[in-house]
């Protein structure tokens, strides 16, 4: 199909007609290596680029992808679906179709969170202009709303990595029991004290980042999956020099869906920082 008859497809109404002229969207349904994502930046506004895993989260999908768009004309929406039995990729399909802000990425199994960051990651390095790269949870756990402080707060130039904080002056905690509240707190004073990182939150998942940041980060390197990808990608961070900004959010525990938590994930947090200590990462360091 032509570019021009991708064009026709879409729903012009539901974008302001000044920007259409710097736009040009290109849709896929798999990720393929020679397919582009092409997001181009309006003379005014950066584009911004906000990655979505998902997995069954049919309840949550649109609701929360509506209010991500709705943050800004700015904000590009890349989904990436981990065959979800309960038809998310097919409802983030039906959101792509109508939104030539929307792109998704099927992949073939549950390949895991880190793996789907990766991959988003590098692709938007490689096929778009985009300067600051946001990830956030789709369950609601993250609000959107924190979501655009952070994309401001980096828009104005603090930090090379902003981080929705959870443990700062200004943060809450909603619907987590007490006990949950410190396991939580446990898990990153040990990542801290094991590591060294300043920052008070190192497991959290509500990150905007710099372009040049992560493009001074070997991706490929880093295989880490769940908190331990929020460690990892923080501690490559701070250890190539890199300023790390925490804004306080809420937090609140999912409503719809199930938790993706396992104890193969806490285990691979538990161990993770100690292997960072001895080195056992640096070649996540450097692109080579």
């Amino acid at each position: 199909m032509s570019l021009s008859a991708q064009l026709k497809k879409h729903d012009q109404s539901l974008y302001d007609p000044l920007l259409l002229s710097n736009l040009i969207p290109v849709s896929f349904r798999h990720a393929q290596p020679t397919l582009g994502l092409l997001l181009m930046s309006t003379p005014s506004l950066t584009t911004t680029v906000v990655v979505l895993p998902t997995y069954n989260e049919i309840a949550n999908f649109r609701s929360i992808a509506m209010e991500i768009l709705s943050l800004s004309p700015s904000i590009r929406l890349l989904v990436v679906d981990d065959a979800s039995p309960d038809g998310t990729g097919e409802e983030a399909e039906r959101l792509a179709a109508s939104s030539r802000h929307v792109t998704v990425i099927r992949r073939g199994g549950k390949l895991g969170l880190g793996s789907a960051y990766r991959q988003a990651f590098q692709m938007i390095l490689k096929d778009t202009d985009a300067d600051l790269i946001c990830q956030m949870d789709a369950d609601f756990s993250h609000r959107p709303a924190d979501l655009m402080k952070m994309i401001e707060a980096a828009r104005s130039g603090k930090g090379d990595v902003v981080v929705g904080s959870r443990y700062i002056p200004g943060a809450c905690i909603r619907n987590w029991s007490r006990r949950r509240i410190w396991l939580s707190r446990f898990g990153n004073l040990y990542a801290r004290l094991i590591t060294g990182m300043p920052q008070s939150d190192v497991t959290g998942g509500l990150k905007c980042w710099r372009r040049k940041t992560l493009e001074s980060i070997n991706l490929e390197a880093v295989t880490t999956d769940g908190y331990g990808f929020q460690i990892e990608m923080s501690w490559n961070a701070w250890k190539l020099g890199y300023s790390i900004h925490e804004v306080p959010i809420t937090f609140a525990e999912r409503t719809r869906g199930v938790s993706k938590m396992d104890w193969q994930i806490m285990r691979e947090a538990m161990l993770l920082p100690w292997k960072l200590r001895m080195g056992h990462s640096d070649a996540a360091l450097h692109k080579s």
